[in-house]
């Protein structure tokens, strides 16, 4: 009994010792444990904490996609201009372990000139070199065979490029989307104007990684969805300006000119059916234009002295103020003589007795003088600003010009006498073309515009409405110009602007290009505006080439042509009845 008494007392013992030997070493795991945590909670929290901020908060941005530009043809819309899939092809050299076959492999693909592929191929073998971008706006069927071919370290990313399935034809109205720094823009036309619109807005994804980087797919997240960028639907009927283009193109081609413009609008509200310039170019190739001049329209950017066309203006002043009549005689010497200088008509003829009416069918500008003497310079330059120069039209078109009409502030007649016959003043082919329309539209100059529609993506459509900018001259002058601007038409210039069946009003210019040394150069530019049919005018036309060097001398020889096919092709198309 005793012996087992004295076993049971050594047993206790020795679990007591265990008991507190384990409970030391708890002790002291505790010890530890609460110093690292006071480290990290106290003495490295800042560290851990930005640590874990950068490691754990994610931003990505959502891109929108970029409006499209419409026609409407009947019922359908018809993209102008639209996106298109494509992709960027890059690498990852330290992936790579034979370049040469990799590079034979994307050479035939790709389409690579010598000089690329022997760039990239020491590219490809760059061991530290993680990416290297290889080819942007890869097709999706040369993609596929790259696929096929399984290269090691070639990989694709999604971009969307912009597309214009019309090519040329357009491209001055459409602009292009081109790269600023990194960013891609919209530039010129109306990818220049409603870039912004266009654009859309970025969205953005808030959410977290775990501390492998993984996308924590429970917990806080936040997404601010991109709106995309609105559609636009053109005013433009895309047959019209495919033939006007064509039509302009040949007459360029043909007369080795510098430039052309050619605009039909709609006088009665303003609305754009065709507009083209020359020289032209691709917007799906803009980088491989040499002259960054072909950017700039001709129809809005280039302002000019626009000649005799501008003597509509001066008579339409004249019969407003009721200085003049289709009747009014003045004896045309052939000459006027002001401030020390001598002006002369366009040949230098005297004629004698002449109407208002032979002064403006033989274009003779001893004629506009007369009347630009008789309103005087004040009311002279009150009227020319209510034809709408001096100021841009406001059209929606990036890189619009006012023209210059500063002369006119000048003391001396001098300076209205010769904007009577269009010198020392300046205008572009739209505002002249806006003018005549509001002679055609009972003296209402109305506001040039081009998009029809701005369609956001969530169903909201905001329509254009004409907008009248104001009542340039009265109905009954608006009248009486017409049936003066029709004789024109009917009675001079060999009748070459003439429609057979219909009847149109016009005025043609042969316009002198000032030189930068002063005076004037061997240069000129041909206009010629008409509207028709004038019982009811359904559309303004105007044609103008900048120094047709190898055609005839007067803009009645080279322009009265192809405004009359315009006109014959318009009152066709749209099966207008014919006057006589």
């Amino acid at each position: 009994m005793a012996v087992l008494t004295k076993r049971f007392g050594e047993q206790e013992a020795a679990r007591e010792q265990r008991i507190t030997a384990v409970t030391a070493v708890f002790f002291l795991i505790g010890i530890i444990i609460l110093i690292r945590l006071f480290s990290l909670e106290v003495l490295s929290n800042p560290f851990y904490s930005l640590m874990a901020s950068e490691r754990q908060e994610v931003y990505k941005n959502l891109f929108p996609n970029r409006g499209s530009i419409y026609v409407r043809e009947g019922n359908e819309l018809k993209a102008l201009v639209t996106n298109r899939d494509y992709y960027l092809v890059y690498t990852e050299p330290t992936k790579i372990t034979d370049p040469g076959a990799v590079v034979d492999a994307l050479t035939p693909i790709l389409g690579l000139k010598e000089d690329e592929w022997k760039a990239l191929l020491p590219k490809l073998a760059r061991t530290d070199d993680p990416y290297e971008p290889i080819k942007h706006k890869v097709s999706p069927r040369q993609v596929e065979e790259l696929e096929a071919k399984e290269l090691e370290g070639i990989g694709f990313m999604p971009e969307s490029y912009r597309y214009y399935p019309e090519k040329n034809i357009g491209g001055h109205l459409f602009g292009f989307v081109g790269f600023q720094a990194d960013e891609r823009v919209g530039q010129y036309g109306l990818e220049g104007y409603f870039n912004q619109a266009l654009t859309g807005k970025t969205g953005q994804l808030k959410s977290v990684k775990d501390a492998l980087g993984a996308l924590v797919t429970i917990g806080p997240r936040s997404i601010t969805p991109a709106e995309d960028g609105v559609d636009l639907v053109l005013t433009l009927d895309r047959k019209v300006q495919f033939t006007a283009c064509e039509k302009l193109k040949s007459y360029f081609d043909r007369y080795q000119a510098e430039r052309g413009s050619v605009i039909i609008m709609e006088p009665k509200t303003g609305a754009i059916i065709a507009m083209c310039g020359l020289p032209d170019f691709n917007p799906d190739e803009y980088n491989k234009v040499e002259n960054i001049e072909a950017f700039n329209n001709p129809a809005i950017f280039y302002d000019y002295e626009p000649g005799s066309v501008f003597k509509a203006i001066t008579y339409a002043a004249g019969l407003d103020t009721e200085k003049i009549e289709p009747t009014t005689t003045y004896l045309d010497t052939g000459e006027v003589k002001i401030g020390g200088f001598t002006i002369k008509n366009f040949d230098g003829k005297a004629r004698g007795q002449q109407t208002m009416i032979q002064a403006l069918d033989e274009s003779l500008n001893t004629g506009a003088m007369f009347v630009a003497k008789q309103v005087g310079n004040a009311t002279f330059r009150q009227y020319v600003q209510a034809f709408g120069f001096g100021e841009a039209t406001g059209i929606s078109l990036a890189g619009e010009v006012p023209g210059n009409i500063s002369s006119l502030d000048r003391r001396g007649d001098i300076y209205t006498y010769t904007a009577s016959f269009g010198q020392g003043i300046t205008a572009t082919p739209l505002q002249l073309a806006a003018a005549f329309s509001a002679i055609a539209n009972n003296g209402q100059l109305m506001k040039p515009y081009v998009v029809a529609e701005v369609r956001k993506k969530n169903g909201e459509v905001r329509t254009a409405q004409p907008e009248v900018v104001r009542q340039a001259i009265a109905p009954k002058t608006a009248t009486i110009l017409t049936g003066m601007l029709t004789s024109v038409v009917e009675t001079s210039y060999d009748k070459k602007g003439r429609v057979e069946g219909y009847y149109f009003a016009g005025k043609t210019g042969t316009a002198q290009v000032a030189s930068s040394r002063g005076g004037y150069s061997g240069k000129t530019i041909h206009t010629f505006i008409g509207f028709g049919p004038t019982r009811d005018p359904k559309f303004t036309i105007l044609v103008r080439l900048d120094n047709p060097v190898s055609g005839p001398r007067f803009a009645s020889d080279s322009m009265g042509p192809l405004f009359r096919q315009l006109a014959e092709y318009l009152v066709a198309y749209y099966h207008l009845p014919p006057d006589y």
